[in-house]
């Protein structure tokens, strides 16, 4: 059990990242992406929040 969430939260962290990154080039690298690339850059973000706090929700039940 410990593996699949420790592999939900590493791939909450590079939906994340993917997601940020592309949000960063936007605002401010000021490069020129569709709508549903930015759509789908806070969809990354806001999933990788939320893996992110469910991790933690679950670690600390645990413990």
């Amino acid at each position: 059990m410990q593996n699949k969430e420790s592999f939900k939260f590493f791939l909450g962290l590079a939906f994340l990242g993917l997601g940020t990154w592309k949000i960063y080039e936007r605002f401010i690298l000021n490069k020129d992406i569709s709508n549903l690339q930015l759509a789908g850059s806070i969809f990354l973000v806001t999933l990788g929040l939320y893996r992110a706090f469910e991790y933690f929700k679950h670690k600390k039940t645990n413990t």
